[in-house]
Order: structure tokens, then C-alpha cells, then sequence
């Protein structure tokens, strides 16, 4: 079965406070990586048919980053989720299979969690699937509301619209679901503001096919942080150190030594070879190549750099260059290509 996309990258973001008035959320860099490139890659390797993302405050800049990777749909006025997922209509309307929904701001989301997402979903002949979490502080999310005696879902309340006793529930909507793409587009259009903040939200389509006798089922994240989205400069830090020991840590086990992990800051598509050490303080970004049995470090910053085998840089700042193998750079060279 055909599989598709919709990433959901058109929010203001307006909790990360920025001075230029066009610069959008997923665009702020983890490790030098934008956020929504983060997204993007965790998808990829599922072989979708197609990828649309969807854009709008700071759209430009979005587009920018992803259009070698993905249609872009335009939301024009930000008017919920439901309506950002409906522009994607002129793209996937009418083609069999299923679709992805996932925010472009949760970065730390991972190809293995996805796939077992469709396993589930497939497996169990959903025509929806909701994915969420169990969270000791529920607040700012949406509530996943439950039958009692049978437990299935029933329906997702935004938390502006919970009673009080919805309000307790501690099992919420992530926003990632996946979902039969025709229906998706058959019953998007029947989506309506009945709501306190008159917007038209993606979870009501839970509550339309239940009503319908469509199957939804729930898929429960054990990493809330897998499916955690940043809205203000403190979560984008605690992202970042999730990603940087993520990423220090598969280096250390392919055989690179990273002496302090801690002052270590490390690109995802960075590639360092075997026996490599890493000393305090190291920063490496972009697509650099390191080679084997290097010694990196201390205090150096190296910007698509590639340095061949048994080559030391240290007390250096480099970018844009290459470095031929047996090389020694340092200390205090600042070498800055274009």
C-alpha cells in the first residue's frame, strides 16, 4: 500500500521570541541541522510516494529547506490544523493508500517508532490511528477520551474544551496519526469550529469516522520525547541535548572516542571514521568527513571540513576546507573558506 506525508509546518512559533518576524519554528537549527530537516529524514526511509509540507508564517524559509524533498502547500491564514491538512488536498485527493500526519517541529522523532506506527495500523486494519502519550503533566495538550468499560478511544478534546474531569485525563494527542488517505480528504472538508477557539482541528475527524463505524485505534508512544514538539527556546535546548547524546553515543559505538561527551557537539550527518578521538570542547557541523585515528580537539570548531586519515587539528576554527591526510592544524589557526 501506497504510503504519504503531510508535515505540519505553518505556526507562528511565537514562544521562541525572535526579532525577525519571518523567521518560522522548524526553521531554528539543532546542531546546526533546521528542526524540520530533522522530520523529513525520519520519514524518508519509509519509502513514501510522496511528501507535502505544508508552510505558512515564515514560509519562504521553509520552503527553502525541504523543496528538494517535498511538495509545498501554502496555508494563508492559519486556521487550525484541520486546515492546514486540507490544503494538501490538491496533491493527494483521490489516491489510494495511506497518510502520515506528523508535526515539523518534533525533531527527535525516529524512523523505527514511524514504522512500528504503520506495523500497527496496518496490522490491525485501522482506518485511523492515533498516537499518543501518557504524560505526569497533561497540560497543552489534547485529552484522549476513552470508553470506560472497553477502553477504546472515543474522541480527542482540545484542552480548551475540556470539562474538568476530561481536564485530569493524563493521555494526550501527540498530533501524529495515520490515516486512510481517501478518507482523509472524504471526511476533512466536514470539519467544523464548534469550538472555543474557532478553529478547525484535525483531532474532530476521530469523532466523524467513529460516528461512521470507521476503525480507530491508539498507538502509545513509551518516548514522550520522541514525539516531543518545541515552542520556545528552553525546549529547543532540551532537544538538542537529547539529539547530542543520541548522536555522540552511535559515533562511540562505531568506534570513535569522544573524551567528554558533555562539551561535545556533533552534526547528524557528520561521519567520523574508526579511532578517531574527539577531545573536550569539540564542535562539528554540517556534512564534515572526518577520517580514521584523528585527534580532533580540544576547543575546535569545524564546519564542512573533511580531514583525512591521521590528521590533528586542535585550538582551531575551520570551515570549507580540506584536510589532506597526516596533516597537523594548530594551534590557533582560523582557516574560513567560502
Amino acid at each position: 500500500m501506497d504510503k504519504y506525508v503531510v508535515v505540519l509546518a505553518a505556526g507562528k512559533g511565537s514562544g521562541m521570541n525572535s526579532r525577525d518576524p519571518e523567521h518560522s519554528k522548524v526553521s531554528y537549527p539543532i546542531l546546526g541541522k533546521p528542526i524540520i530537516n530533522y522530520v523529513i529524514d525520519a520519514v524518508k526511509p519509509l519509502d513514501p510516494k510522496q511528501i507535502v509540507t505544508i508552510v505558512g508564517f515564515g514560509g519562504e524559509l521553509t520552503s527553502k529547506l525541504v523543496e528538494k524533498e517535498s511538495d509545498i502547500a501554502w496555508q494563508k491564514r492559519l486556521l487550525g490544523t484541520g486546515h492546514a491538512v486540507l490544503q494538501a488536498k490538491p496533491f493527494l485527493d483521490g489516491k489510494p493508500g495511506q497518510t502520515l500526519i506528523i508535526y515539523g517541529d518534533t525533531p527527535l522523532v525516529e524512523t523505527e517508532t514511524l514504522r512500528s506506527i504503520f506495523h500497527i495500523h496496518e496490522k490491525n486494519r485501522y482506518d485511523m490511528t492515533v498516537v499518543s502519550a501518557v504524560l505526569d503533566n497533561p497540560k497543552g495538550y489534547g485529552r484522549i477520551l476513552r470508553e470506560e468499560k472497553s477502553n477504546r478511544i472515543l474522541a480527542i478534546r482540545e484542552e480548551s474544551d475540556c470539562t474538568f474531569s476530561e481536564y485530569e485525563i493524563n493521555e494526550v494527542n501527540t498530533g501524529i496519526c495515520i490515516i486512510d488517505n481517501e478518507l482523509l480528504f472524504k471526511y476533512i472538508e466536514r470539519l467544523s469550529v464548534d469550538n472555543s477557539r474557532h478553529l478547525f482541528y484535525l483531532s474532530e475527524l476521530v469523532q466523524l469516522l467513529i460516528n461512521d463505524n470507521y476503525h480507530v485505534g491508539v498507538f502509545v508512544a513509551e518516548e514522550m520525547k520522541e514525539v516531543y514538539s518545541i515552542n520556545n527556546r528552553i525546549q529547543l535546548a532540551y532537544a538538542t541535548k537529547i539529539m547530542r547524546k543520541r548522536i555522540n553515543n552511535k559515533l562511540m559505538l562505531s568506534g570513535v572516542s569522544i573524551e567528554h561527551s558533555g562539551s561535545t557537539y556533533i552534526s547528524p550527518d557528520v561521519q567520523i571514521g574508526q579511532d578517531t578521538i574527539i577531545r573536550p570542547n569539540t564542535t562539528i557541523l554540517g556534512k564534515s568527513v572526518i577520517g580514521e585515528a584523528c585527534t580532533i580537539g580540544p576547543n575546535v570548531v569545524l564546519d564542512n571540513v573533511e580531514v583525512g586519515n591521521e590528521s590533528e587539528i586542535l585550538f582551531s576554527y575551520v570551515s570549507n576546507q580540506k584536510i589532506e591526510s597526516n596533516t597537523r592544524v594548530g594551534p590557533f589557526v582560523d582557516k574560513r573558506g567560502e
